[in-house]
């Protein structure tokens, strides 16, 4: 069956202690329980599968899925999606000793973790539960009925909106291996190599650096950029790739366009919002001078695929960077652009990660990535 369903849906799977540490996460516990005590919640109820993680992983760490609680005073507890099989290898992935497999219970045990922590009653703050099937979904809110529920996910992306150093140096390695895996991709393109021949080399150096998750756009059999379905012998100037690469819950992505053309329609409409980005401006204002210099064709490209946004634990996170969009830019923010161009003599792609400063917009500069000795095993 041909889908598009990733195979390999981890690849490095461990927890970077040194990147990482606990006490990282021991921060961002005390910085979410004072929004608690503002808001008057007793507690924290957060769900994250392997699609939608970023609120989950903030708190938990990267690789455990399921359903967090945190109360806001004592011990928090996660129920994992994966099975009770898989505990013991998750309990070194996180920070949190109360995990645990209790599948169709589970939203009983949480409002018996909530009662074992004192918390009988008053107001619950609950993010992420969109991603819980009907049925879990309903035997969880049942089982709080007790409870004043809360969204607390609006004030939670805002303690999130400008990362945190650590945070940062995530990013940066996620850069490096995007990086990477784009030379790589480039140089067997350069080579005489297909362009599915260049994005399977792309994904498979992502892979050896260590990246856990692949995502990757190409030129495959025609204009468009597409994922990849199967071996090609067709080869497409320019190659076009959008590769996006995720370490450790941070997400980076690195445009290529090859051979370069600094001048290209995407390379121009991408450094036109780059000189835009600055504290203050609209999303819609970077968005307005991306647009300005496209063609029409260019134009409808550039929006169907998107011009991006804030990036870290999602890859395409507020801001949005879209016409319509009066969310404003603030200095700390991480922005990942991107720019499709199909009009023109060639169809083009550019792309920029980028910080905002007080002045204006710096790129993100990465920490460079190598590839680990292939050992005999691997080469046969």
């Amino acid at each position: 069956m041909l889908s598009l369903e990733p195979s390999i849906k981890r690849g490095l799977t461990f927890w970077d202690r040194a990147l990482l540490s606990a006490d990282e996460f021991d921060e961002r516990v005390r910085l979410v329980r004072e929004e608690m005590r503002r808001r008057g919640l007793a507690a924290l109820v957060i769900a994250g599968n392997m699609y939608e993680d970023e609120d989950l992983v903030f708190l938990v760490g990267y690789n455990v899925d399921g359903v967090f609680v945190l109360p806001a005073q004592g011990e928090p507890a996660i129920f994992t999606n994966s099975g009770s099989r898989e505990s013991f290898f998750l309990r070194e992935l996180t920070w949190i000793s109360d995990l645990s497999h209790r599948g169709a219970q589970t939203g009983a045990a949480v409002a018996e973790t909530l009662r074992s922590r004192g918390v009988t009653s008053g107001r619950i703050g609950v993010a992420g539960l969109q991603v819980l099937a009907a049925q879990p979904y309903n035997d969880l809110v049942r089982n709080l009925a007790a409870y004043e529920i809360e969204d607390f996910t609006p004030a939670y992306r805002a303690l999130r909106g400008t990362l945190r150093p650590r945070e940062r140096a995530a990013l940066r390695v996620a850069l490096g291996m995007a990086d990477a895996a784009a030379i790589a991709a480039e140089t067997l393109y350069a080579a005489g190599a297909s362009n599915a021949s260049a994005v399977i080399e792309a994904e498979r150096v992502a892979r050896r650096v260590g990246a856990w998750d692949v995502r990757i756009l190409s030129n495959l059999d025609g204009g468009e950029l597409r994922p990849f379905e199967r071996l090609s012998d067709e080869r497409h100037d320019p190659f076009l790739m959008w590769i996006a690469t995720r370490y450790q819950g941070y997400w980076a992505a690195r445009a290529v366009n090859a051979p370069a053309d600094p001048e290209s329609e995407a390379a121009r409409a991408v450094a036109a919002m780059v000189a835009a980005a600055r504290p203050g401006a609209t999303a819609g204002e970077i968005a307005a001078a991306g647009l300005a210099g496209l063609s029409e064709a260019s134009r409808r490209s550039a929006l169907a695929y998107g011009f991006g946004g804030g990036v870290g634990l999602a890859m395409d996170g507020p801001p949005l960077i879209r016409p319509d969009s009066r969310d404003g830019l603030a200095r700390g923010m991480t922005l990942l652009l991107h720019v499709f161009a199909e009009g023109g003599e060639r169809p083009s792609l550019a792309g920029a990660m980028i910080e905002i400063e007080a002045d204006g917009a710096r790129p993100v500069a990465a920490v460079p990535a190598s590839l680990p000795p292939m050992t005999t095993a691997a080469r046969a």
